[in-house]
């Protein structure tokens, strides 16, 4: 920069610079606007919808109050300065985090009279305001989760008929195995860690179980049925959806990147071929359920991890 200004740390790291835009407290809200989703299954999923009012793009922190694992899986503009910022979390307790909101200068002001505001070059937009609380970051680290969710080969015993084992009540088929570790070296010095973290990544579990018989009502003769005959065939797949997550491990001060169980179901399909003397007649059949994604992984690449205090801004 040629000029503007620009504040360092004792590492050559920018705190204040007038060519970027420092964020600084919004709000802070304590509980949920809406439960969108619950379920004890697969280790338990919890998904929250949170209302912000902030007048600009909004980075939310949120609390981990809970060993388990927690991402933001949408940030939508419904309009007016309001934000609808989604959770989701695992585990079966009914405990939920609490967001911390912030967003840069221009949407909040201060009434203070005494401070140092920070022009961007266009000499109007404010960047940084030491009236308002600025945005402490305390650490940081880039995350990827594994590229396999689950270690372990496919299930056994879950029946191929129209889903009847339940999709809900498979065991724990589903449950994700597979987590990339890193340091979190000095977090439990943190009065309150909150952290940022968007869950981008994606994966999806397919298991399939099938079956089929023959009945024949005339002559069985060489692998086949010289007269009347019906061949039917069951087929369920039972599936899982995950996104990426995190989860502190305080004992060793560890950051895992982990796999969410977010959402689970099951499609039958179920077919019935009559023939008369090797010709079809007809027949029948039927499927229900929700079908599923194709079993693969998405957007793996580093994804970061913002740590700050929310002590700070109580």
């Amino acid at each position: 920069m040629s000029y503007g200004f620009l504040a360092l740390n004792n590492n050559n790291q920018v705190l204040v610079s007038s060519d970027t835009r420092n964020l600084h407290f919004i709000q802070k809200i304590s509980t949920p606007a809406e439960g969108l989703y619950g379920t004890d299954s697969y280790g338990g999923i919890r998904q929250w919808r949170y209302r912000a009012t902030c007048n600009a793009i909004p980075l939310p922190f949120f609390t981990m109050p809970t060993g388990d694992s927690y991402g933001i899986a949408r940030i939508t503009d419904v309009g007016g300065g309001q934000w609808d910022i989604e959770i989701i979390r695992t585990g079966t307790s009914a405990g939920y985090p609490e967001l911390y909101i912030f967003a840069e200068p221009s949407a909040t002001s201060s009434s203070d009279g005494y401070g140092m505001v920070v022009y961007a070059d266009n000499g109007v937009t404010p960047v940084f305001d030491s009236r308002l609380k600025p945005l402490v970051v305390v650490g940081g680290v880039s995350v990827s989760q594994t590229a396999a969710i689950r270690y372990n080969g496919p299930p056994y015993g879950l029946s191929s008929d129209n889903c009847s084992t339940g999709e809900g009540s498979s065991g724990g088929i589903f449950l994700p195995e597979g987590y990339n570790s890193y340091s979190a070296a000095g977090i439990n010095s943190i009065p309150k860690p909150i952290y940022s973290y968007n869950s981008l990544a994606q994966g999806n579990i397919l298991y399939a179980f099938g079956r089929s018989e023959q009945d024949c009502l005339g002559i069985g003769a060489y692998g086949g049925c010289i007269g009347y005959g019906t061949e039917e065939t069951w087929n369920s797949y039972y599936w899982c959806f995950y996104r990426g997550g995190i989860q502190i491990i305080n004992a060793d001060e560890t950051l895992r990147a982990t796999w969410m169980p977010t959402r689970f179901n099951c499609f039958w399909t179920y077919d019935a071929d009559d023939s008369f003397f090797g010709i079809g007649v007809g027949g029948g059949g039927g499927s229900s359920g929700q079908w599923p994604y194709n079993n693969e992984t998405l957007n793996l690449s580093g994804n970061t991890v913002i740590v700050a205090n929310g002590g700070r801004y109580d």
